[in-house]
């Protein structure tokens, strides 16, 4: 019986799941992604064995200071400034929810009255610029994508219970969903087959990076078989998403980022061992070059802990 290797079996048990990962963004339109760029990167992947693409930069604050976003496009409204060293500053921050003594009630509050709120630098855990806001009624974070932050809070909503008002700051803040055009939705559809197809090379690459680690292949791509639906719940409610796909079209950016920064700290964890031991046996290369054939000598005490080692 011919046997197949674990992990081919693995990825093509996988391939169903990872399929419809990968689903249209909304608004997208039928079409393939650029056949030079998808040429480009199949030619590498035959001549390296393995899925590789160009690093891609995290977005810059650049693109959202000074603006006013609003959280799903049309509720409340967040401004942020370069503040002192690698913070920001919120000049800004209006957070829409509902009346705590009548739930379905609208209501918005008003949290940054005069004094700017500081948002302090908290490196790229997932590859893109990630800022805490130390709020006292409603800490969260915000990570910086492209025109638009996302905001994350555990527990989701926070309690003003002197406005009378429990308020959600969860989600994307991006430009207002009516202000997007038709020359910017435009632009954005042809964004979408390049970010889908880097989103699909990294994905691939960290895949394989797993190697023979059977459980780090399956987290890997049951992670990516449910980034749809987190997708969909982030973006269901942004304004005509189903236009222009803003929403989508920015987290897809920053998954594809959060992918190759696992890339990058799998393939320095590997490397790191290799390195320390290189450093630690200097002497057993040296030998090896020299005299690849002579046998240690009897009660070589170096060359006897060289190799048991």
């Amino acid at each position: 019986m011919r046997h197949f290797p674990a992990v081919a079996l693995l990825a093509a048990l996988l391939a169903p799941a990872v399929a419809r990962a990968q689903l249209m963004l909304p608004g997208a339109l039928q079409g393939s992604p650029s056949t030079a760029k998808e040429t480009a990167l199949n030619r590498n992947d035959a001549s390296s064995g393995q899925p590789k693409a160009a690093g891609i930069k995290p977005p810059s604050e650049e693109t959202i200071v000074g603006h006013e976003l609003s959280r799903d496009g049309f509720a409340g409204i967040i401004a942020l400034q370069r503040g002192s060293g690698t913070g920001l500053e919120i000049t800004k921050l209006s957070i829409a929810g509902e009346e705590i003594s009548h739930p379905g009630k609208q209501c918005q509050v008003d949290v940054a009255a005069g004094t700017p709120i500081q948002a302090s630098f908290a490196g790229r855990p997932n590859g893109v610029s990630r800022y805490e806001v130390e709020l006292e009624t409603c800490p969260f974070s915000l990570d910086v994508l492209e025109g638009a932050v996302l905001v994350t809070r555990t527990p989701q909503t926070c309690d003003f219970r002197a406005a009378d008002c429990r308020a959600d700051p969860a989600g994307l803040w991006g430009p207002p969903g009516n202000a997007i055009g038709p020359d910017q939705t435009k632009q954005l559809e042809r964004e979408r087959g390049h970010v889908e197809l880097d989103m699909r090379v990294r994905f691939r690459a960290l895949l394989t990076s797993a190697g023979k680690d059977k459980e780090a292949t399956k987290q890997i791509a049951r992670e990516q078989a449910g980034f749809s639906s987190e997708r969909e719940v982030i973006c269901r409610n942004y304004v005509r998403e189903d236009i222009h796909g803003f929403c989508a079209l920015r987290i897809t950016q920053a998954r594809a980022l959060a992918l190759q920064a696992a890339f990058e700290d799998r393939t320095k964890a590997k490397a790191k061992p290799a390195r320390t031991k290189a450093k630690r046996q200097p002497a057993s290369n040296l030998s090896l070059n020299s005299k690849a054939n002579q046998k240690p000598a009897p009660g070589s005490a170096p060359q006897s802990r060289s190799k048991s080692e």
